[in-house]
């Protein structure tokens, strides 16, 4: 199994969003895990549930100090 580089995900555009990655592109978003994984069925059809990662996008930056 080869490894692929994670892409860069936009918060702005996917924030609250899952997002499906598939040898490291984004190939599918959607606001449910079940949406967004019968859009990557018909996009990547050959593409085994190994090869994909799930992705749960935060809404927006969080930034947390310790003091």
């Amino acid at each position: 199994m080869k490894k692929y580089a994670s892409p860069i995900i936009d918060v702005k555009k996917y924030g609250g969003k899952q997002v499906a990655i598939v040898k490291g592109k984004i190939v599918a978003s959607g606001n449910t895990a079940g949406e967004v994984l019968n859009a990557v069925r018909q996009k990547s059809p050959g593409a085994t549930w190994r090869d994909v990662l799930l992705v749960t996008v935060p809404r927006g930056l969080t930034v947390v100090y310790r003091l």
